[in-house]
């Protein structure tokens, strides 16, 4: 990957899901417990090329109730929180968002949250912002605005076993092809990462899982159809 030809911040989403049905949660739970996966997720979202800047992470607000209150926000990253309703989730959050100013904050409309995060040119410059959850706040997303997300860091997990699934996760095949694993390599390379993790054949609690990166067709000439 040319590193010169990226443009910043640009706009990933993370996401882990069961192959093949691309499952995501149960009952708002992962249905797994992966610590190397969950080290890739917190490295690749917190790590950043420019050392003077740092990453956001936008998620609904379940997304965000379910993390356990001793690690939200997460830390070294702007967590922004989508409602349909900030005003009242304002008032609710009022002493938590006081208590984390400039680390944590209240939106209610995620392409107004990209655009407002893209602008940033303040010491508080975002180098990437990544989406991660929950079911709703992917789909629509993929659905409606697609056009705004420059990749996808997808951990495809798999099971012997079937497990219960009530979120899933929609990925149009159509719109967006499976690079092959050397251009991941490179991303991770930029943040020097690459030496951390085994893209392929991670075996943990039973589960195999495999790190992708998925780009839309026709922006990248290494592709896996």
């Amino acid at each position: 990957m040319n590193k010169s030809s990226v443009k910043y911040p640009k706009v990933s989403l993370i996401v882990a899901t069961l192959m093949p049905e691309l499952g995501i949660g149960y009952k708002g739970q992962l249905p797994w417990s992966l610590k190397q996966e969950m080290k890739y997720f917190r490295k690749l979202t917190t790590t950043t090329i420019d050392p003077d800047k740092r990453n956001a992470v936008v998620m609904g607000r379940k997304t965000y109730n379910s993390i356990p209150p001793k690690f939200r926000p997460l830390k070294n990253r702007l967590n922004v929180v989508l409602t349909r309703n900030p005003k009242s989730l304002v008032e609710e959050m009022k002493e938590e968002l006081d208590a984390n100013k400039g680390h944590l904050q209240i939106s209610g409309s995620l392409p107004n949250t990209l655009q407002e995060l893209k602008k940033a040119e303040d010491n508080g410059a975002i180098e990437e912002i990544f989406i991660i959850g929950g079911a709703e706040v992917y789909n629509q997303l993929m659905r409606e605005n697609y056009d705004l997300i420059d990749c996808i860091y997808l951990t495809e997990v798999r099971n012997e076993e079937t497990l219960d699934m009530d979120a899933f996760f929609e990925l149009d095949q159509s719109k967006w092809s499976k690079c092959e694993s050397a251009v991941l390599h490179c991303e991770l390379e930029a943040k020097k990462l690459h030496k951390e993790f085994e893209l392929v054949g991670n075996n943990e609690n039973g589960f195999t899982y495999d790190f992708t990166l998925w780009k839309k067709k026709g922006l990248t000439a290494h592709k896996v159809e």
